[in-house]
This record gives C-alpha cells, structure tokens and sequence, in this order.
C-alpha cells in the first residue's frame, strides 16, 4: 500500500491515526492559510489534471473539503514517524467511495 493510499484510508475511515510499520501513522489539519489558496496548491501537486479550484472551506478538524473541476477533495497534513516527514495530500472523494465504500465528509 503506498502513502497516499494509506492517508486515503486513515481519513475515509474516520480514523485519525493507524499503525505504520514500527510508528503511527497520523493525520491532521491542513496547512495554515486561505482554505482555497492550500487546497489549490495541494490538490494540484497531487493530481495535476485539476485546472481550477472552484470552492474551499476549512472544516472543524482543519481539513479542507475543495472542488476542483467538479471532483470533491480532501486535504491535509500526514505524519510519518519512520521517515520524520510532514506530507500535504489530497484525495478524490468520489474514488474513496467507489474503491472504499466509504464518504469523505
């Protein structure tokens, strides 16, 4: 499984951390920031097929729920305790529920 999957499945399942090798994989907040600037940032360099970021609002768990070309995203920040890294990543709602059967929001 890679990281950005494991990051999909932390968050699609309500979950907000899950066992990483000899760590925990963690998730959290967003970036600090203007909610559409982030998302857009982020979900672009995630999928680089997104043209525009049409709306942001920063939830209460500091993620940000965006549309970018019509297509629902979720974005945050994961912690890998292994590598020591902060990740920003974005994830297609619509494949968490196809591939996972479960809603992002």
């Amino acid at each position: 499984m890679t990281k950005l999957s494991m990051a999909i499945l932390v968050v699609a399942m309500g979950v907000s951390s899950l066992a990483y090798g000899a760590g925990v994989l963690s998730g959290g907040a967003a970036p600090a920031g203007d909610a559409k600037v982030v998302a857009t940032r982020i979900i672009k360099y995630n999928f680089p097929d997104c043209k525009k970021v049409t709306r942001a609002s920063r939830l209460s768990d500091g993620t940000i729920r965006a549309t970018c070309d019509n297509i629902e995203y979720r974005v945050m920040t994961m912690y890998l305790p292994n590598e020591g890294k902060m990740l920003e990543v974005a994830f297609n709602c619509q494949v968490a529920k196809q591939k996972l059967g479960v809603d992002c929001f």
